[in-house]
């Protein structure tokens, strides 16, 4: 006799979300968002994709072009769409959508943070002055770090 084994899809609707989200920081145990997990949680994942939308896109004025549209939902505090251009950017750059980016659509208040935090640090990264060339070098140098 053969048993079949069912692999769980996790889905951010279940009711499994809040417990996951809690496991993460993200939640406190009461349910409210973590402000402070929160703020690091964005600057890493910001970071993360800061770097992959350099490595991706070939010159400035497609950067730019990423920068505008995240501007514009950015200004109107449209988090579902700002959500949306996440999820088609790493489409486009053809990396996964994280799973802990994944995570938040299935509690609203931590999205509305993330969304808006996301955006606030990306655009604070590509409009610094001292990552324009750096980042699009094609061949950038690692900085030599002593423990």
């Amino acid at each position: 006799m053969s048993k079949k084994l069912y692999l769980r899809v996790p889905d951010p609707f279940d009711s499994s979300t809040s417990a996951r989200l809690k496991r993460m920081g993200i939640l406190q145990p009461n349910g409210e968002v973590n402000a402070e997990t929160m703020k690091a949680f964005v600057h890493i994942f910001a970071g993360l994709f800061f770097d992959d939308l350099c490595d991706f896109y070939s010159d400035q004025e497609q950067l730019a072009a990423v920068t505008a549209a995240f501007s514009e939902l950015a200004e109107r505090k449209d988090c579902q769409n700002i959500y949306l251009l996440i999820s088609l950017q790493y489409d486009t750059i053809r990396k996964p959508l994280p799973d802990p980016i994944w995570w938040l659509v299935g509690c609203a208040p931590a999205l509305s943070l993330f969304c808006l935090g996301f955006v606030e640090r990306l655009l604070l990264l590509l409009n610094d002055p001292a990552n324009k060339g750096k980042e699009m070098s094609a061949h950038e140098i690692a900085d030599r770090c002593t423990v």
